[in-house]
């Protein structure tokens, strides 16, 4: 008999899998079903933050063949949109754990170029 299973002889073989699942865990972690509802909602706005970036990228091409140059205001803000969009597909795959705006600050990225 191993360590594992006679620590566990008192419990269910599944009651603590299904608690971390289902309900908060000891770290006061948020319950599985209460994140799948800020993933349907950050996909949500993720989708429309996309859609409007197509825009924007529509809107900078008219931008360059009327003025000859780009709009580094709406480039900078493309950019911090673009950043959203990744901050929203990190949280709806399980790669960040940080929920993005509007439950914390808008992406504020440098100007690299």
């Amino acid at each position: 008999m191993s360590d594992a299973t006679a620590s566990n002889a008192g419990e269910t073989p599944n009651e603590d899998t299904t608690t971390k699942r289902l309900g908060s865990d000891a770290n006061g972690d948020e319950a599985l079903w209460v994140r799948l509802l800020f993933m349907l909602g950050f996909w949500f706005l993720g989708n429309l933050a996309f859609s409007i970036s197509i825009f924007l990228g529509a809107l900078q091409f008219v931008v360059i063949l009327v003025r000859g140059e780009a709009n580094e205001e709406l480039k900078t803000f493309s950019r911090n949109l673009i950043q959203f969009v990744w901050q929203c597909l990190a949280y709806v795959t399980f790669n960040q754990d940080q929920k993005p705006f509007p439950l914390n600050r808008f992406p504020d990225t440098k100007n690299d170029d």
